[in-house]
């Protein structure tokens, strides 16, 4: 087995997790959020909800960003958020859409590349494999948290707060708007 092999397998591991912390989860599920405690200690507004745009623009703009010569920015990213917004519906199926693009994006990719250089979201350069483990732990990270908001933050018919603000507010300035 090759190392990609290996990282393409952990890829679809750490999402198929992901995606278990979040079955059965309703719409008034989603949208509950634990009291907000400090800066940005999810991500998002603390929500179900918004941790799964936050994952699924997360998978888009990073695999647009560093396999696809930025085909699609930010600006793309927010506007899928306000189209997709509040549906819980619409949030699951646009970060099973997104996860299939991410997966795409670096389809080819082979262990000779992994030390290859590629530009970032994150404002550095950074080697294929630094990506590709980010992702992986990052859909890791994630799945926690919503453990924890599932069972510990009581349901809401309020709709969270719009990811697409947050997106606007935090990246506009960013060179892939």
């Amino acid at each position: 087995m090759t190392k990609i092999e290996v990282l393409r397998g952990d890829a679809e591991y750490a999402f198929s997790e992901f995606m278990q912390s979040i079955e059965g989860v309703t719409e008034a599920q989603a949208w509950a959020a634990l009291p907000n405690l400090g800066p940005d200690y999810l991500h998002s507004d603390g929500s179900i909800h918004g941790l799964v745009h936050h994952v699924a623009g997360g998978k888009k703009i990073n695999g647009s960003v560093c396999f696809r010569d930025c085909e699609f920015r930010w600006r793309d990213i927010y506007a899928d958020a306000q189209r997709l917004e509040p549906s819980w519906e619409k949030a699951v199926e646009y970060l099973k859409e997104c996860h299939r693009y991410w997966m795409d994006s670096w389809a080819d990719m082979t262990d000779d590349r992994l030390d290859e250089m590629r530009p970032t979201n994150w404002k550095t350069d950074r080697t294929v494999l630094d990506i590709l483990r980010v992702i992986i732990h990052h859909d890791t990270h994630h799945t926690g948290q919503i453990a924890v908001i599932r069972y510990g933050a009581p349901e809401s018919t309020i709709p969270p707060p719009s990811v697409a603000d947050d997106i606007l507010k935090y990246c506009r300035d960013l060179p892939n708007w």
